[in-house]
């Protein structure tokens, strides 16, 4: 019989499951992190991406016609260009100039480029495998890989994957989402060497870093050389990325204790490897210049001890503003007093460049982050001082390099801005590490002074700090972008105040993903915002400007253009397969509109001038041409010119007219 006061009924119900136990909780939470910050990066790469293909240009300016070019000749298999024109006019041109827009020289009846090999030829890979109308996608591509690149740093640096996101959340942050000239992440959106350059670096710096208890052995240097070695060959300044690379190898023998035989080849395989990524550059000026380490961009060097600058030259247009950038027309026009431009390099530019270059990366961070990131570089040689040999040296010296050109540029600067977030996330979050160290060997007083220290100074400087930086401005990003210079700096000081009371704990823990998940909502939300606004030139544009001057302009044809409308030659030259110069390239080569139409005439290349209706001298070039007969083929409104390759981010249209020069018909004579 049932017990009493208990009915069948009852005794049959299920017994409720025990609670979980704390074993199990504890691993379900490592599990749901991990998910979530795969899930966070997921979501911050195709936002980041999604931001990028919409606002890639297709507009090729002087720098991308040149890269572009040069992948095609390598893809023919031949590295000298080819160019009609110059054959046609080949008897007036100086034994040695610039041609093409100043990308390619004229080297006594040979043309190469002026720049190194590289970037050329993982454009021509790129090319092989997508066609040309997947040239623009290669550096949006590579931008992501940059942002990958310097999480995968921070992963091996720091062994935490949110201090990892936290890195690659502020470089989305500050490099990636603004729209002005100073964001880094317009270098991702068109055909320029400078993104690839930094993303090849950080591969192979990312290979020299230790990862748990894998020794630097001779396979592993050798991969790194060989992309350390070939960023070199992308850009030539690459080889300052060397400096770190040599520290951080060396620093990893002597803590590994490797000796004799095993370091001389770990050492032999390393210079192996930069030697073949170097091969390709001084194969190339080799067959140019004569000389495998003369670089065929030396010119720019030619004035780096001078002190005066030659006419012409690259510093001479920077000082005279109306020069390097006539009005009304603010845009780049082509050397014309040298036959082949260059000293752009100068110590005397320094002073000037270096207060420019500062304050494009104060602009870009604010001071409150430069302050945190040499605080960072403080700890990093306190705590991790392979963190400090990565960062520190590339950064002064880049700093130090690029201050010597012309102009401060933030497209030189883009290594500073992959490792100035691995110095921010060290002064963020490694001063909580600092704070455990400091308890586990002081007395209890000392840890506290610090932290309240470090927790004050942070909310000092945070009450100094009037305006967000430039890349975070409302206008730009929304509301919930620009808190970040107060709410991050912020969080961590409180972190560090409350921490003081606990100086023991483990709180680097809980502020690493707190913080990696706010700066990844905010790079998120950045690029969220900006979604919607596509670039104005893109495939279907360059497609209608190609079939409507190809109705107008013969193929053998060579259309004649001023930069004072934007890049017309360029595009035309590329995309139309319809040969192109500038006038200011006739003034390099002190040839006159009447001669070159002349000459070309003589080689069956009728030749067409393409200028607009308010051009100063368009009735005397008109007159100068009275022998031939010029005759109007189009007159193309303003709002029309983007339809012809006329655009510049200075106007919103030209109105262009299109002459087209050949020669006058011969008198006919009447039989007596």
């Amino acid at each position: 019989m049932p017990p009493a006061g208990r009915s069948p009924k009852t005794r049959a119900a299920p017994r409720p499951a025990p609670p979980p136990a704390p074993g199990a909780q504890r691993r379900l939470l490592p599990i749901a992190l991990t998910a979530v910050w795969w899930l966070v990066l997921a979501v911050l790469l195709v936002q980041k991406g999604r931001a990028l293909e919409e606002k890639i240009t297709w507009y090729l300016a002087v720098d991308q016609f040149g890269y572009a070019t040069f992948a095609h000749d390598l893809l023919h298999g031949r590295v000298f260009h080819e160019w009609a024109p110059a054959e046609a006019l080949k008897t007036r041109l100086p034994p040695r100039t610039d041609v093409l827009v100043q990308t390619y020289v004229w080297d006594h009846g040979r043309l190469y480029s002026r720049y190194a090999p590289g970037f050329p030829i993982l454009l021509a890979g790129w090319l092989a495998l997508f066609g040309d109308d997947g040239a623009h996608y290669l550096n949006p591509l590579l931008f992501l890989a940059v942002v990958l690149l310097v999480i995968a740093l921070q992963r091996r640096l720091f062994y935490s994957r949110w201090r990892a996101l936290m890195g690659g959340a502020l470089l989305v942050l500050f490099a990636g989402n603004g729209f002005s000239g100073s964001s880094v992440n317009l270098w991702g959106l068109t055909l320029t060497r400078d993104i690839s350059a930094h993303a090849v670096a950080l591969a192979g710096l990312v290979l020299l870093v230790p990862w748990g208890a894998s020794r630097l052995g001779p396979f592993r240097a050798a991969a790194a050389g060989l992309a350390l070695g070939f960023t070199v060959s992308i850009r030539p300044d690459g080889v300052l990325y060397l400096v770190p690379a040599t520290l951080l190898a060396l620093a990893r023998w002597r803590r590994e204790r490797a000796r004799g035989g095993v370091l001389a080849r770990a050492l032999a395989a390393g210079s192996l490897g930069v030697a073949l990524g170097v091969a390709p550059s001084l194969a190339f000026y080799w067959a140019a210049t004569g000389n495998p380490l003369r670089p065929t961009q030396s010119m720019e060097a030619q004035d780096l001890l001078s002190e005066t600058s030659r006419p012409g030259t690259a510093l001479a247009m920077a000082d005279d503003v109306k020069v390097a950038y006539p009005p009304p027309a603010p845009g780049w026009h082509g050397g014309t007093v040298m036959p082949v431009q260059g000293g752009g390099l100068r110590l005397a530019n320094f002073p000037r460049t270096f207060k420019g270059n500062w304050q494009l990366i104060q602009a870009t961070y604010g001071a409150l982050f430069l302050v945190l990131a040499l605080w960072g570089a403080c700890v990093a040689l306190v705590l991790r001082r392979t963190v400090f040999l990565l960062t520190v040296p590339y950064v002064a010296l880049a700093m130090l390099l690029y201050s010597c050109w012309t102009t401060p540029q933030l497209r030189y600067l883009i290594g500073m801005n992959a490792l100035l977030p691995v110095l921010v996330v060290e002064g963020l979050v490694g001063s909580f590490d600092l704070l455990r160290l400091i308890a586990r060997r002081r007395e209890e007083w000392q840890p506290v002074a610090f932290a309240g220290g470090i927790g004050v100074l942070l909310l000092g400087v945070m009450s100094l700090q009037t305006s967000p930086p430039a890349a975070m401005a409302p206008s730009q990003l929304g509301a919930f972008v620009p808190t970040i210079p107060w709410l991050v700096p912020g969080a961590a000081a409180v972190g560090l105040l409350v921490a003081a009371g606990w100086p023991r704990r483990r709180a680097a823990g809980i502020v690493a993903p707190a913080l990696g998940l706010v700066l990844a909502a905010a790079a998120i939300a950045g690029d969220t915002s900006t979604l919607g606004h596509r670039a104005s030139f893109q495939r279907p544009e360059m497609t209608y400007a190609r079939e409507n001057l190809r109705r107008l302009v013969p193929p053998r044809a060579v259309v004649i253009t001023t930069e004072d409308v934007g890049r017309p030659a360029e595009n035309i030259e590329y995309y139309a397969g319809i040969h192109a110069l500038y006038l200011t390239d006739l003034t390099r080569w002190r040839l006159s509109v009447h001669d070159a139409a002349a000459l070309l005439l003589r080689s069956g290349m009728p030749p067409y001038l393409f200028i607009p209706f308010t051009q100063p001298d368009r009735e005397q070039m008109l007159a100068q041409l009275a022998e031939f007969q010029v005759e109007q083929v189009a007159d193309i409104p303003a709002p029309r010119a983007i339809d012809y390759f006329v655009k510049a981010p200075f106007h919103r249209g030209v109105r262009m007219l299109l002459y087209r020069i050949a020669p006058r018909p011969a008198p006919q004579t009447t039989a007596p």
